[in-house]
């Protein structure tokens, strides 16, 4: 049965909403109320723009609510990476990628969102010599840009981590931590404080163009927007044939402890807020401030619990803390994320006056964020930091659930050969 720790020690209190109900208009309506969303719906209304949003269950229902917490800057390529991967705007795309922590730890503090922020770094760990390599360039990039972030050995690494089962790393000291739910419900606040309207519990059924502009019929009425934001993700419903095309869905699934004693509890990611390592299909693991140890890994792709998965997760743990054997793990539960072919985040224009997010390939606490502030950007003609690109279509779409299982079983094979995953 399905147990999200998240929602039993959530700091912030839900926000109050009503059920959208009637007809309005809108300059920019926003679709889906996770941390794409709401950053849209914050900085839309702090530059003194009309906006509604609809969200279909509540504010963190989805991956916003059910993650590991984890504010990685930057995305999976290193910063050259996107320069070329991106041409006249990759500086641009470099740029933002590097200051995505920033921009969440800031809106914490501006908006004072009770949600653990701990920022003491994040730390790739390599899994295998093979996986060094991959870690080395990108902590080059980074260091030739005068970022903090460095590269470590063996000794260094087990400092930090407390777990001897790595070569070596690097680690991120922009990066951290905090609790997702909280935060996802603080930027609810702060967009309502700013005079966002939102609404909880009010899917949208069907959004069609009409006279210029976009209609969206709800249970209980209709909104009239001159824009449209969609930013439902991996959660998306098909209001807009074809974009589900272009990304998958994966299944993640996590496991948290009780707290844990305060000796055992020092002895884990003694000197970060958080790690994942170099295998494709890795494990991120971090704390909360009660010590309880959450971990999560790659899901069934049914989504549904799975006793399998949660005796891999709970042995891989084990093997990097044997302290933890025999703790009681309270919770677990699973969630979609949303992933692209190429790895990089998509904000595109699928219909006129329509833009759409998707693809945080689990970096969504920080880009999330990021790319909702840049779809309100580009919606009120402001300079963004991110461009808006197409998403092609992933060739055999309706496949996708064979092919999954087929790539899932050959990463596993890869990872266990000791390669690196991006």
């Amino acid at each position: 049965m399905e147990r999200i720790v998240w929602s039993d020690t959530a700091a912030e209190p839900a926000v109050e909403t009503e059920v959208y109900k009637g007809e309005c208009q809108t300059s920019v309506a926003v679709i889906g109320g996770g941390y794409a969303g709401l950053s849209a719906a914050l900085h839309l209304a702090e530059s003194g723009t009309d906006c509604l949003l609809l969200e279909a269950q509540a504010f963190g229902a989805g991956a916003s609510g059910r993650n590991n917490g984890q504010v990685i800057p930057g995305l999976k390529y290193g910063p050259d990476d996107l320069e070329t991967r991106y041409g006249d705007a990759g500086a641009v795309v470099a740029q933002t990628a590097a200051g995505t922590a920033d921009l969440v730890f800031d809106l914490i503090a501006k908006h004072a969102i009770d949600c653990e922020p701990d920022r003491r770094g994040w730390v790739r760990a390599a899994h295998s010599p093979v996986a060094l390599p991959a870690i080395e360039k990108q902590a080059a990039q980074w260091e030739r840009r005068g970022a903090p972030v460095e590269l470590l050995d063996r000794n260094q690494t087990e400092s930090l981590l407390g777990t001897s089962n790595y070569i070596g790393g690097m680690i991120d000291r922009r990066a951290g931590r905090l609790h997702p739910l909280s935060y996802c419900r603080g930027l609810a606040r702060a967009a309502k404080a700013a005079g966002a309207k939102l609404h909880q519990h009010s899917p949208v059924r069907a959004m069609t163009r009409e006279g210029g502009r976009w209609r969206l019929d709800t249970d209980g009425g209709t909104v009239r927007a001159d824009k449209v934001i969609l930013a439902t993700g991996a959660y998306h419903e098909n209001l807009i044939p074809g974009w589900s095309t272009t990304f998958m869905t994966v299944q993640a699934m996590q496991i948290a402890s009780e707290p844990l004693t305060a000796n055992i509890a020092r002895s884990i990611l003694p000197g970060v807020s958080a790690m994942s390592d170099t295998r494709k299909l890795a494990n991120a693991i971090r704390m909360d401030t009660a010590g309880r140890l959450a971990i999560t890994g790659r899901g069934p792709l049914s989504g549904k619990i799975d006793n399998r998965i949660r005796g891999d997760l709970i042995r891989a743990i084990t093997r990097l803390f044997p302290a933890v054997e025999g703790q009681t793990w309270s919770h677990i539960w699973a969630g979609r994320i949303g992933i692209t072919i190429d790895e990089l985040p998509r904000l595109a224009a699928p219909r006129p006056a329509c833009l759409a997010i998707v693809g945080f390939n689990g970096r969504g606490v920080a880009m999330a964020t990021a790319l909702g502030k840049a779809a309100a950007d580009h919606s009120i003609g402001r300079e963004a930091g991110f461009p808006v690109v197409d998403a092609p279509t992933i060739p055999f779409h309706s496949l996708r659930r064979p092919a999954l299982a087929t790539a899932i079983s050959y990463y596993r094979m890869r990872d266990a050969l000791g390669f690196a995953g991006r």
